[in-house]
């Protein structure tokens, strides 16, 4: 009896020491694992933010390049409509002629010559353009929007209530340490603002990579008794739930990516790279087709004054600007061609 007791007590222990075994292994593989994950997100997310950064510094040298020749165009713009309001309050116009030039002005309205103005007092027959429909309204701040704002609404960002609480144990662990009321040295505390910062932004966005990271960064993993069925357990439980949600937290960072890469500014930020490298100019490529619309508006604002200051016929008036003619001129493609700027 002792002899049966004493094997079936070798056998428990054999099988413990097993299964503490397969523990170990299996704790060692999760946590590289999340280590894999943890490099991966840092990776991506790096990618997305240098993509972020460089659509602003093209924003920002694009208007800063364009900014001049805009104002020009922008006051040629107000001087065509305050031209057109002296033909309408300061000529006497007949019934037909008044329709006639009321027809052309709406006429370089919808070419996009001048900009839309809804004025109740004239009857101008287009409506294709509304002032309320922001779509309508001209596009001179390309680089000044942050392409996050135009894909916000499709990232996944509810977080599930385990990943929530996982977030928030790390949170209060990381600020137990390095909360700066803490510490009474002024340097040391100075760094544990600083740290605390960090941990205060990662906490708040829910990015639960940032926490780890800081938690491996200052080595304060949970330490346990590698010999303790119950903690191996436990611990292997708890990285398999956190490479769960690494693997989710990669996967939005790398959809923001691609929508970002998606859209407008994505778009034009990649062609911007590939054509600073094959050695052009973009940025002067734009400014230059600006200063060409200048001069086709100048020429526009000239043939318009003419018509106020009795310069030209109504007859003459009624054919339209050279650009009016040129374009009619054009097939449907040129012109499809030319409204694009290529």
């Amino acid at each position: 009896m002792v002899q049966k007791s004493a094997k079936i007590l070798v056998s428990a222990t054999v099988t413990h020491s097993l299964a503490i075994s397969d523990l170990r292994i299996r704790l060692e593989f999760l946590e590289r694992d999340n280590q894999k994950l943890l490099g991966k997100i840092e990776k991506k997310r790096t990618e997305l933010n240098n993509l972020i950064d460089r659509i602003g510094e093209i924003g920002i040298e694009v208007s800063r390049r364009s900014a001049p020749v805009i104002q020009q165009l922008l006051e040629l713009d107000l001087k065509l409509h305050d031209a057109f309001a002296e033909i309408f309050t300061g000529r006497k116009l007949g019934k037909q002629t008044r329709k006639k030039v009321e027809t052309i002005y709406a006429n370089l309205q919808e070419a996009g010559l001048i900009s839309f103005v809804r004025d109740p007092d004239l009857n101008l027959e287009s409506d294709r353009f509304s002032p309320d429909d922001p779509a309508d309204e001209p596009d001179w701040e390309w680089g000044d929007r942050q392409s996050s704002s135009s894909f916000e609404d499709d990232l996944p960002t509810k977080l599930d209530r385990d990943e929530l609480k996982i977030i928030r144990q790390i949170f209060l662990r990381l600020a137990e340490v390095f909360h700066p009321d803490k510490v009474t040295d002024d340097d040391l505390a100075k760094y544990h603002t600083e740290v605390m910062q960090e941990i205060n932004q990662a906490y708040q966005s829910g990015d639960l990579a940032k926490l780890l990271a800081i938690e491996k960064k200052h080595q304060m993993g949970e330490i346990i008794d590698l010999n303790n069925q119950d903690e191996l357990t436990q611990r292997c439980a708890r990285i398999e739930q956190e490479n769960e949600f690494l693997i989710n937290q990669f996967e939005q960072i790398r959809l923001e990516l691609r929508l970002t890469k998606n859209t407008q500014q994505g778009a034009m930020a990649a062609e911007y790279r590939k054509l600073l490298k094959a050695g052009y100019d973009p940025i002067g490529e734009i400014v230059s087709q600006t200063e060409s619309q200048v001069e086709t508006v100048l020429e526009v604002y000239k043939f318009i004054t003419d018509f106020r200051d009795r310069r030209i016929t109504i007859k003459d008036f009624m054919q339209g600007p050279a650009i009016f003619r040129e374009m009619r001129q054009m097939s449907e493609e040129e012109l499809f061609i030319e409204f694009l700027g290529l």
